[in-house]
């Protein structure tokens, strides 16, 4: 099989000097070969000329879609949908019934991620330990539970607590679909997936939700939000707990040589499939790789408007002089444009891979869409309140930065190699994105409303910095894939058995290269 259209180009001999450095690489951790990954059981069962067909690829590869995609879609639509009930719960007198006053109800919207935070590490340590796809539905069982709960909630502390658990059990849910996805499909076409599981459809429920209980009577509607979208968590729990396979190993839905297919797929890219054995020294790589702290950065940027814009946008609108009915529906078109960048970003990274493999796309995407971001919050910081229209097609493009956050998770997942590595670089993402969830609604201020200068203009500062940080991202791929085609003899279109599925990290495999 030939490898990744991202990975591999020719390369100069390497010096005898070089390989020993090579060598070196490969050997760096001598119980990576013991620990081997799971899929190792799988792998070269397609030797000496035996093979398999395009059409049994193409079969597969619809019949793995057609079961993921849609499941791993919901995951991320129905976290996103419960995180921002209290958003849509604010038109229908939430904050008047819970004491929510002065910045209590920033603090509301930042309490979610300090459970996040506090749960990132634990919980990738989890869905490495333990069957993932149980971690996932166990989960959202759980937080269904306190959705609900938190429908009957009567004061500040009760909301707190709350919020703070939703975030810790909502945790294990978007590194696990990342995870999932990376044991299935190779990196070259991870990012058309990623683009149709990450999108802003939750709107078409909040919505709709949203607006109807506006037609409830008495003086608590708010509460009714958290019971009905709680109510659904708990359902899809169960759905996830029966249908969601674990790994492709133990998949019910796909045979022996179907199996064998999904791990020849994978070989081409180094990255492995799964490994149950937590390996120090790959966490201490992970805390020492410039990759790492880049991408760190990178999410405590983009993640800013995400944290500002959830909570305070249907309040934005309310400002305008719309009604609480009127301003949830006004509300939707937000998830429209996060679809449409992340469909336009991914989508456009997947069509120019099939069409100028040689080239590399990603970053470009990221900073097209930051670009446009930029440009709507630079109008919606500007134009004045009565500019109605314009302000609210601003505000809604703003919610540019789904694409390149979207984007940005494919990089983590295809850039990192070894089991262990994967989920601490996971984990360490998802912390700065709860760090910047966390810091965003602060800088909305009540007293500042309906413009809200400050969240506007920290908005505008997190794009900038986002492009900044991508760019030097890039950079240093590209200069660490030129490192190693001077160095590793056996670059090109070649599948390296000797690391395929060895536990490898991207540092220790030097036949790995890195995508930008």
């Amino acid at each position: 099989m030939t490898s990744s259209q991202d990975d591999h180009k020719s390369a100069p001999s390497a010096s005898i000097a070089d390989q020993s450095i090579h060598q070196g690489l490969v050997q760096e951790d001598p119980k990576a070969a013991v620990h081997l990954d799971i899929a190792a059981q799988y792998a070269d069962q397609f030797t000496d000329g035996n093979t398999y067909t395009h059409d049994e690829e193409v079969k597969l590869r619809w019949k793995i879609d057609l079961r993921l995609v849609p499941m791993l879609w919901f995951n991320v639509t129905l976290a996103a949908m419960d995180k921002v009930t209290t958003s849509t719960a604010a038109l229908y007198g939430f904050r008047k019934d819970t004491g929510l006053t002065g910045d209590r109800y920033s603090w509301v919207g930042s309490a979610f991620y300090f459970g996040y935070l506090f749960w990132c590490f634990p919980s990738g340590h989890l869905l490495q330990k333990l069957p993932l796809a149980k971690v996932m539905g166990s989960a959202q069982m759980m937080w269904g539970f306190v959705l609900i709960g938190t429908g009957f909630a009567t004061n500040f502390r009760t909301l707190i607590a709350l919020r703070v658990l939703l975030g810790a059990l909502e945790a294990p849910i978007v590194p696990g679909n990342l995870l999932i996805m990376s044991m299935w499909y190779p990196r070259h076409e991870q990012q058309l997936r990623a683009g149709l599981i990450y999108t802003g459809l939750s709107v078409c429920f909040t919505g709709p939700i949203g607006w109807g209980i506006g037609f409830l009577e008495g003086e608590h509607q708010w509460r009714a939000m958290f019971w009905i979208t709680g109510a659904m968590t708990v359902l899809w729990a169960c759905v996830i707990g029966i249908f969601l396979p674990d790994n492709p190993v133990k998949a019910h839905f796909v045979s022996h040589r179907e199996k064998a297919i999904v791990v020849e797929r994978l070989r081409a890219d180094q990255t492995g499939v799964e490994n149950k054995i937590f390996n120090r020294g790959q966490f201490f790589e992970t805390l020492r790789d410039p990759k790492t702290w880049l991408l760190v950065a990178f999410n405590l940027t983009i993640s800013i408007p995400n944290g500002g814009l959830t909570n305070f946008a249907t309040l934005i609108i309310k400002g305008l002089g719309y009604t609480s009915q009127r301003s949830v529906l006004l509300t939707m078109p937000t998830g429209i444009i996060q679809t449409l960048s992340s469909y336009i970003c991914n989508g456009g990274v997947f069509l120019c891979l099939q069409y100028f493999p040689a080239r590399q796309w990603r970053t470009v995407f990221i900073l097209f869409g930051l670009a446009v971001g930029l440009i709507s919050a630079t109008f919606l910081y500007t134009l004045s309140t009565d500019n109605f229209y314009g302000r609210l097609a601003a505000l809604y493009m703003s919610y540019f930065y789904l694409g390149p956050y979207v984007v940005s998770l494919s990089l983590a997942t295809a850039n990192t190699a070894g089991h262990t590595k994967k989920v601490t670089t996971n984990a360490l993402i998802f912390v700065a994105y709860c760090v910047s969830n966390i810091i965003g609604p602060q800088f909305f201020k009540s007293s500042q409303a309906p413009l809200y200068a400050m969240g506007i203009a920290a908005v505008l500062a997190s794009y900038v910095l986002s492009a900044i940080i991508i760019a030097l991202y890039a950079t240093y791929c590209w200069w660490e894939n030129r490192r190693r085609d001077a160095v590793d003899e056996a670059a090109g279109e070649r599948v390296h058995q000797d690391t395929d599925f060895r536990d490898l990290t991207d540092r220790q495999n030097i036949h790995f290269r890195y995508v930008w």
